[in-house]
């Protein structure tokens, strides 16, 4: 159920964008330690990959060596504890070209239909947290934007 919830809110939030050059790679970690919101997250992912738009890699833990792959153009950050989820973004979403502030909104989203609101999205704009681990993950090379 909450898999359907997930494709339905990402696809109607991303329907006008028609991604050019490809899908857009996100990366998640889940530092989470219950079985339910990592399920919950599993769900998010399978919505997201079932929309085309994504392709999605998981870790268990931030990186922290430089990476030698190509970059992600989102970041999404689910501490162990705590009510947020962090979204990184190569800056705040009011900055980011067209069409991703609303690839923004439809993570957002998703990320609000796979946990009924128990965990609220912070990014680059909203906090200084995701921010400063954004400008970190740049110089890593994990995230699109200047080394």
């Amino acid at each position: 159920m909450v898999r359907s919830l997930v494709v339905v809110g990402v696809a109607l939030a991303l329907t006008a964008l028609g991604v050019a050059g490809g899908p857009v790679r996100l990366l998640v970690v889940d530092e989470t330690t219950t079985v339910e919101e990592s399920l919950r997250i599993q769900a998010l992912v399978r919505g997201l990959r079932a929309t085309g738009v994504f392709t999605v890699k998981a870790a268990l833990a931030l990186p922290t060596e430089p990476w030698e792959d190509e970059p992600f153009l989102f970041i999404l950050v689910f501490p162990a504890q705590g009510s947020y989820v962090w979204l990184l973004s190569p800056a705040p979403v009011q900055y980011l070209p067209e069409p991703l502030p609303q690839v923004y909104a439809g993570l957002v989203q998703g990320v609000a239909q796979a946990f009924g609101g128990a965990r609220q999205v912070r990014g680059s704009g909203d906090d200084l947290y995701p921010f400063l681990l954004s400008l970190r993950f740049q110089r890593l090379g994990l995230l699109v934007g200047a080394n």
